[in-house]
């Protein structure tokens, strides 16, 4: 049984405007998007700023409700599930945030912090089993125990991100949702971290939806990856297949942004332009207004289609098919 299956989920945000007398905007954030992510896999979400990567996230957890479609984890709907239902299924799917010192409270210290699930669950009451666990779980992310008197502020950011690990890991989760855990770190400590979450996946047989928008990172962490784009799924496909074989013109365009070490290598690249064209707006693929090549056959709405084995596409006119990335190695 797969840990995680999305279907069909569709998120619309409803508001009303007071210049226009009460009538209510809709914004679609998610169209349609259907996930599965496997045992002891890591699921990479890929896409621009503002593309649904987060809102999504948040629907698996629960911390934003569907406007429908199903979310399952580990064979349960969420939406159907009662309170403490839903509070027994948390302990299974942990999440590590963007900003680790933000995610942390200042005025607890590190004990305090990783313990909190701990007492919110009702494990490891007695002191010296707490103390023991606790000192395991700093231990696992590479900190000493001596750490769990301290506080956040007196630590770097690799070292929060590695306490808001520990606290995610503490209640032994079988799902670890990672929200772009390194976009606010230094590259030498995003190469830490990142480390650190492969080697925890390996020991502990975990699963993983990984969200980023640097395709290097997810290379190197993910078994699939998932392109979106304006809350569409545009691509999905293994890790390796995507990188070499990308069937989508939005995928293409991303790997040409993607810096090359080998300045001769930049050079010969050809850069793939993604300025939108005016009057495209209504276009049924979504993608169209800032797509090269657009034609006749992409005026009806793409659905996600397997091209290649395991390899699915949301495009009409797959111009890519036969097109090596300018990405792979």
């Amino acid at each position: 049984m797969n840990p995680i299956e999305i279907k069909n989920v569709y998120k619309t945000y409803t508001r009303k405007r007071f210049l226009s007398f009460g009538k209510r905007e809709e914004t679609p954030v998610l169209q349609d998007v259907s996930l599965c992510l496997k045992e002891n896999h890591v699921l990479g979400l890929v896409g621009e700023s503002g593309c649904g990567k987060t809102t999504l996230s948040k629907i698996i957890l629960g911390l934003e409700k569907a406007s429908s479609g199903q979310v399952i984890v580990d064979g349960k709907e969420i939406s159907k599930l009662t309170k403490p239902a839903f509070k027994k299924l948390r302990r299974l799917m942990q999440v590590i945030f963007q900003d680790p010192y933000s995610s942390l409270d200042p005025r607890m210290n590190v004990g305090q912090i990783i313990g909190e699930p701990l007492d919110i669950h009702g494990l490891y009451k007695d002191k010296l089993s707490r103390r023991k666990i606790l000192e395991e779980l700093v231990k696992s992310v590479g900190l000493s125990p001596e750490h769990l008197t301290r506080y956040p502020h007196e630590f770097s950011g690799g070292q929060r991100q590695r306490i808001a690990i520990a606290r995610a890991l503490a209640l032994d989760p079988k799902v670890l949702i990672a929200d772009e855990p390194v976009s606010a770190l230094d590259v030498s400590v995003q190469a830490q971290i990142l480390n650190l979450l492969k080697e925890i996946k390996q020991k502990r047989r975990l699963s993983m939806l990984f969200v980023s928008h640097d395709f290097a990172v997810a290379r190197f962490l993910c078994d699939e990856i998932a392109v979106m784009y304006k809350g569409r799924i545009m691509e999905y496909a293994p890790a390796e297949e995507l990188f070499s074989n990308p069937q989508h013109p939005y995928t293409e365009a991303l790997f040409s942004a993607v810096p090359v070490p080998d300045p001769v290598r930049q050079k010969k690249r050809e850069a793939v332009s993604l300025t939108a064209r005016p009057g495209m707006e209504n276009h049924p693929c979504p993608f169209a207004p800032r797509c090269a090549y657009v034609c006749e056959a992409c005026h009806t709405a793409p659905l996600l289609a397997q091209v290649r084995p395991g390899h699915f596409c949301a495009c009409a006119a797959l111009p890519f098919k036969n097109k090596k990335s300018s990405f792979a190695v």
